[in-house]
C-alpha cells in the first residue's frame, strides 16, 4: 500500500509539474475589450488590479518612459503630413525603452509583493504564459512583456504600415495601406488618440491603445466574436460535462475542422457539409459524448460566416445532434489553430485529456496531418512554436487518434486574431 500511495504522490506532482501553474479554477479578468484581454492579458491583468495599477503608474522609471513617449507621439504628428506615415514609428518601441521597461519590470517583481501576486496569483494560472512556466516569476514577466511588444510591432507593420503578416490571403489590412485615403484615415486616428494622451498613466497604455485602434478600423474584431462563449453558444455543453460518465465512451471528444467554402454568401462548403455527416454518425454510434467543431470566420476573407457556427446549425437541423453535446470554437483560422483551440477547450472546461480524442474529418485533410510529407508537423513548430496535439494512430481515412497538449494554452499576440 505504502508502494502505490507513493506512486500516486510521484504521479501527483508529475501532474502539477506538467501544469506549469496553471489552474483550471481560475477566472480569467476581462476588460472592455475581448480582442485586449486574448492578446496582451499581461495588461488586462495590471489595469484589473488597483495596486499593481498604482503601483506601475507611480513608479519613477516607468513614469519617465512612458513622459518620454507621450512627447514623441505628439511632436511625431507635427512633422508629419497625409502623404507620409513617418508618425506611426512614435507608437514603436526602440530596443532600448523595451529592454528597460522589461529591466525594471524583474526588480519589481523581487521587491514588490503586488508584483508578485500579479505573477503567481494571475498570470501562472491563467495558462496564457504557460510556455514560461518553468521560468522565475521575474523571467516570466519579462518574457510575457517582450512578447506583447512583439505584438505591438506585428499588428502595427500588418495594420498600419500593409507589410504581410503570418496569413496575408485572410488577415491583411482592409484598405489599400499606401493609398492616400488610407493615409488620411491613420492621420486623423494619430490626432484623436494623441488628443488622449495626457489620460495615459502606464507605460503601455500608447502602444495597446493604437495597435487596438488599428484593428477596430480594420473590423479585425475576430478574436471577440461570441465571447463569452461560455454564456452563449457553449453555456448548454458546460451544463452537461459534469454529468457525463466518461467511462461509457472510448473517446473524450470528436473534434471536427471546418473547411470555408471561398465563394462569398455560401455558409457552408461541400466538403463542410460532408464533415459534419461523419462527426453525425460518429456521434450516433456513441464514440464520444461530446463534439468540438473548430472553425473561423475565414474563406472568403472577411466572410460573415464562422465555420464552428454553421456547422453547429447543421448538425443540430438536418443530424439531431442535441445542442448540449456540442462545443463551438469559432475563432480558429487554420488547421493548426483547430487543434490547439480544441486543445484549450477540453483543458479549461474539465474534459478528461487523458483520454485519447478523434480527428474526424475528410481524408484530404486526414492525409494532410497524418503523412509525413505534407509537413503538418513542422508547420505547427514554426507557426506555433510546438505541437497543440499528441497523434498516436490514424484508425480510418477519416479518423486520426489524439490527446492534447497543455502547452496549446500559451496565448499568441503574433495571430491577433485568433490569438
Amino acid at each position: 500500500m505504502k508502494f502505490l500511495a507513493t506512486l500516486g504522490f510521484l504521479f501527483l506532482i508529475s501532474f502539477l509539474s506538467a501544469q506549469k501553474g496553471f489552474d483550471p479554477a481560475y477566472h480569467l479578468l476581462h476588460s472592455t475589450s475581448y480582442v485586449q484581454d486574448k492578446n496582451f492579458y499581461l495588461f488586462t491583468a495590471i489595469d484589473k488590479l488597483p495596486e499593481v495599477k498604482a503601483l506601475l503608474a507611480n513608479d519613477v522609471e516607468l513614469k519617465a518612459i512612458l513622459s518620454t513617449q507621450k512627447t514623441r507621439i505628439v511632436e511625431s504628428l507635427a512633422k508629419c503630413d497625409t502623404a507620409t506615415t513617418c508618425w506611426v514609428n512614435a507608437y514603436g518601441l526602440s530596443k532600448d525603452e523595451q529592454l528597460k521597461i522589461g529591466n525594471r519590470l524583474k526588480e519589481l517583481v523581487k521587491k514588490e509583493a503586488v508584483i508578485q501576486n500579479l505573477v503567481q496569483k494571475h498570470l501562472r494560472p491563467s495558462g496564457l504564459f504557460i510556455k514560461y512556466g518553468d521560468l522565475s516569476d521575474a523571467e516570466l514577466l519579462f518574457s510575457a512583456w517582450n512578447e506583447a511588444c512583439n505584438g505591438f510591432q506585428y499588428i502595427i507593420d500588418s495594420y498600419a504600415f500593409g507589410k504581410k503578416g503570418r496569413y496575408p490571403s485572410i488577415d491583411s489590412v482592409s484598405y489599400p495601406a499606401k493609398g492616400l485615403m488610407y493615409r488620411r484615415y491613420l492621420m486623423s486616428a494619430g490626432y484623436f488618440l494623441a488628443e488622449q494622451a495626457a489620460q495615459w498613466d502606464l507605460f503601455f497604455q500608447p502602444h495597446l491603445t493604437f495597435t487596438l485602434f488599428l484593428l477596430d478600423m480594420n473590423d479585425r474584431d475576430e478574436a471577440a466574436r461570441h465571447e463569452p462563449m461560455e454564456a452563449f453558444e457553449n453555456r448548454k455543453a458546460l451544463e452537461y460535462i459534469p454529468s457525463i460518465n466518461w467511462e461509457k465512451y472510448p473517446y473524450a471528444v470528436i473534434m471536427q475542422p471546418g473547411h470555408g467554402p471561398d465563394i462569398e454568401k455560401v455558409p457552408l462548403s461541400p466538403i463542410g457539409k460532408i464533415r459534419v455527416a461523419l462527426v453525425a454518425e460518429r456521434y450516433h454510434r456513441g464514440l464520444a459524448p461530446l463534439i468540438i467543431l473548430s472553425g473561423g470566420y475565414v474563406h472568403p476573407n472577411k466572410t460573415p460566416y464562422s465555420e464552428a457556427i454553421e456547422m453547429k446549425k447543421a448538425l443540430m437541423e438536418k443530424y439531431g445532434v442535441p445542442e448540449r453535446a456540442i462545443l463551438v470554437d469559432p475563432h480558429a483560422r487554420h488547421t493548426t489553430t483547430n487543434f490547439r483551440n480544441a486543445a484549450r477547450q477540453m483543458f479549461r472546461y474539465g474534459i478528461p485529456t487523458s483520454k485519447p480524442s478523434l480527428c474526424t474529418t475528410t481524408m484530404d485533410q486526414i492525409i494532410y496531418i497524418t503523412d509525413a510529407k505534407w509537413f503538418f508537423a513542422q508547420r505547427n513548430m514554426r507557426e506555433l512554436g510546438y505541437l497543440p496535439y499528441e497523434l498516436f494512430e490514424k484508425i480510418s481515412n477519416h479518423d486520426v487518434v489524439f490527446k492534447p497538449v497543455i502547452t496549446s494554452l500559451h496565448a499568441d499576440p503574433l495571430d491577433p486574431l485568433d490569438p
